[in-house]
């Protein structure tokens, strides 16, 4: 008796990572703009109700499988003595991360889904986004650093490195990380 309780999960399970899939390669062939509901459930082998039994909108698919890959992304900041050669080493990893094939696609459809759709940008940037902020502020704040010019230092690391990739795509030289934080560092103020 308990298989066929069981069967029904596995196939469901089953379906459900072939969706996954489907619309992590679709949105490296097509990007989030072309996406559509129909050619993830033809490429998964599913039915749309399929999809949306598990996810109400394309957004949501997709702001789902973004964020099952940001963990490949978002790292702790290492913690040595040396806190521009921490900074600098993880801002040379995000860089590198984000100029990946994976990394840029996901890149671009945070910021588009962010603009697009309110609630799944919400949900990017509460999965994304903050965590990968929060490990460079914290690791300014253990340094000594007051909150307002972590926060400032932080927005100029991250969003410099972020900026620039979205402007360069993956033609973006990784060491610049490095540069980016190292200017940013040099005019900081501890308080």
């Amino acid at each position: 008796m308990a298989a066929t309780v069981d069967a029904p999960r596995r196939r469901n399970e089953k379906s459900r990572q072939a969706i996954v899939t489907a619309t992590r390669e679709l949105l490296l062939l097509r990007g989030f703009d072309k996406l559509t509901i129909e050619a993830v459930a033809t490429r998964a082998g599913v039915g749309k109700q399929t999809i949306y039994r598990w996810w109400p909108s394309r957004h949501a698919l997709a702001a789902d499988v973004i964020l099952a890959d940001a963990d490949r992304i978002l790292r702790p900041v290492p913690a040595t003595a040396d806190v521009e050669a921490d900074l600098c080493a993880w801002a040379v990893e995000l860089a590198a991360a984000l100029t990946t094939v994976r990394g840029n696609a996901m890149l671009r459809f945070l910021t588009i889904a962010g603009i697009e759709h309110p609630e799944t940008g919400q949900r990017l940037r509460a999965g994304f986004s903050t965590p990968l902020r929060d490990a460079v502020r914290a690791r300014l704040r253990s340094h000594g650093y007051g909150e307002a010019v972590a926060a400032d230092a932080t927005d100029a690391i991250v969003g410099g490195i972020v900026q620039a990739v979205l402007t360069e795509g993956r033609e973006f030289p990784t060491d610049r990380g490095a540069s980016i934080t190292r200017t940013v560092l040099a005019g900081l103020t501890a308080r």
